[in-house]
């Protein structure tokens, strides 16, 4: 029986491998929110509330998976697919943006590559083994409900023997 899900084994990675992202100043920490998608939260409440007031919104999506065999020999695996969605806006403050999504976006995708790269493989003896890996990023720019959205959906691919 595995120790925890996949999905929860690359939230909490990302989460201990992230490191400080900062905003344009390059000293201030952005506020990065990690939450499962398909939440009940508005955007616009997340990013300009006085009280939470999020620079960085990192999404988790269920998986999309499927089994390989490339050898009969070879025992069966499976691949399984995460999307993360990493969501920014533009903030400004009186005039002067304090924080630039397409800027965010960079250093959280840079980030976000670094922090895979930390735990790509499980640890030895860990059930189940996995090796995971980015295999894509696509970026989206939108307006909605009054505010520039850029988004960019990284794919993971995690791969496993476990059943």
């Amino acid at each position: 029986m595995a120790e925890q899900d996949p999905k929860t084994t690359i939230m909490n990675g990302i989460i201990a491998h992230l490191g400080v992202i900062t905003k344009d100043d390059g000293v201030t920490p952005a506020n990065v929110l990690h939450i499962w998608a398909g939440g009940p939260e508005a955007l616009k409440y997340l990013f300009f509330n006085t009280t939470t007031d999020y620079d960085v919104i990192v999404t988790y999506d269920s998986p999309r998976s499927r089994s390989i065999r490339k050898i009969q020999d070879i025992p069966i695996h499976y691949l399984m697919s995460y999307e993360i969605t990493v969501t920014t806006t533009d903030k400004p403050m009186t005039g002067v943006l304090l924080c630039t999504s397409s800027r965010m976006q960079y250093k959280v995708t840079y980030a976000l590559r670094a922090a895979v790269a930390a735990f790509a493989q499980s640890g030895v003896g860990a059930t189940p083994a996995y090796t995971l890996s980015i295999t894509s990023d696509v970026s989206t720019y939108k307006r909605v409900g009054g505010i520039y959205v850029y988004e960019t959906v990284h794919t993971l691919e995690y791969e496993t023997d476990y059943a």
